[in-house]
């Protein structure tokens, strides 16, 4: 059974976590499937063009006005009749709501559709998760589903966030950064700048410390990087913000830790990334990031939001290579064993061919 599937996501970056993951799916399937793309804008475009996969940029996508909202699924609805889509795939709550709504008004033999839970919300509003079936990226995400909005589990299938071993392969040996990089003990850390990612705890954290021969890369974008410059320039400390690239994992190899500080995170990719490139990792003990992170063993866990916890954790690390080898390793395994292109998109095609099959028995 051949899919044809269109993905709908608000944007399309090179430092989101949820783009990686959509340019992951259409990436593997596309061997064997049709794959696309809706999207409202973004800077990675290039890496489907280099690939060939097809894409749609309808602005305002994100738009909460209802007159753009009917255009906007008029629009998808056309998008699904002319390229015969028969499984729509959105990763983003509004983008859900366009999405099934498209898919309904396209007849009885419209396509099946999916819904990836990539958030931790507060509310649930009644349009939303009314997808044939969700995928939840971690027990978190579930519990929140089933507890807290009464969705049924028979409707939920846990299927992770994944990486790409690939990445190791493709990997460019040039590296942007090396006329001082050894100089350092370098800090990475990637993601968008908002406050769920919650920067200012890291920012805070190398103040406590007060340390110039460790640097933070900060790799990423949004509106708060005038209040990091701020901050950085205020405490002195050594910190390179750097715009997202299209190569971001060269700044693995500049890394001799990798730290998220994340507020709430259902399962972060940069996670799974540092442990693809054997990056010791400190996360902040929330949701997905407490799911796969065991203290002391795969990486340093801390209490969401506590600085000088944090600067703690970063300190042991610093100082105790023996430590981060085995943090590093352990996450090497566990990520290479479970959360890989290997595992994780067979899932995801099981899924597809299930509620394919259910639907055409139906009818």
């Amino acid at each position: 059974m051949k899919f044809n599937i269109l993905h709908i996501t608000p944007d399309f970056n090179y430092a989101c976590g949820r783009s990686y993951y959509v340019y992951l799916l259409m990436k593997y399937f596309q061997k064997k499937h049709r794959v696309h793309l809706i999207s409202n804008g973004g800077d990675s475009f290039e890496r489907l063009e280099e690939r060939g996969i097809t894409y749609s940029i309808i602005k305002g996508l994100k738009s909460k006005n209802p007159i753009k909202i009917a255009s906007n699924i008029g629009q998808i609805r056309k998008y699904i009749r002319e390229h015969d889509v028969n499984i729509v795939h959105t990763h983003h709550r509004l983008a859900e709501l366009l999405g099934v709504q498209a898919a309904g008004y396209s007849g009885k033999n419209g396509p099946q559709t999916v819904f990836t839970s990539l958030s931790i919300v507060k509310r649930k509003y009644n349009i939303e998760f009314k997808s044939k079936h969700i995928i939840a990226v971690s027990n978190s995400i579930k519990d929140m589903l089933t507890k807290k909005f009464g969705i049924s589990e028979s409707k939920i299938s846990v299927i992770p966030n994944f990486t790409d071993t690939n990445e190791i392969h493709e990997l460019e040996v040039v590296l942007p950064y090396t006329r001082d990089h050894d100089r350092f003990f370098n800090i990475l850390a990637v993601g968008r700048f908002h406050h769920e990612k919650n920067f200012e705890t890291l920012l805070k954290a190398l103040s406590l410390i007060n340390d110039t021969s460790i640097k933070l890369i900060l790799v990423g974008d949004g509106n708060r990087d005038i209040d990091y410059k701020k901050y950085i320039a205020k405490n002195n400390i050594n910190v390179e913000i750097i715009v997202p690239q299209k190569n971001l994992l060269q700044y693995f190899m500049l890394a001799d830790i990798c730290v998220l500080p994340s507020e709430r995170d259902p399962f972060p990719n940069f996670m799974l990334q540092a442990g693809l490139h054997k990056r010791a990792f400190i996360g902040a003990n929330v949701d997905g990031i407490g799911e796969l992170i065991r203290d002391e063993v795969n990486g340093l866990l801390f209490e969401a939001g506590n600085a000088a916890e944090l600067a703690e954790k970063i300190k042991r690390l610093h100082g105790n290579p023996m430590l981060r080898e085995k943090c590093a390793a352990n996450l090497h395994w566990d990520v290479l064993n479970n959360y890989t292109e290997e595992f994780i998109v067979p899932k995801v095609e099981h899924l597809y061919r299930h509620i394919l099959s259910t639907e055409h028995h139906k009818k």
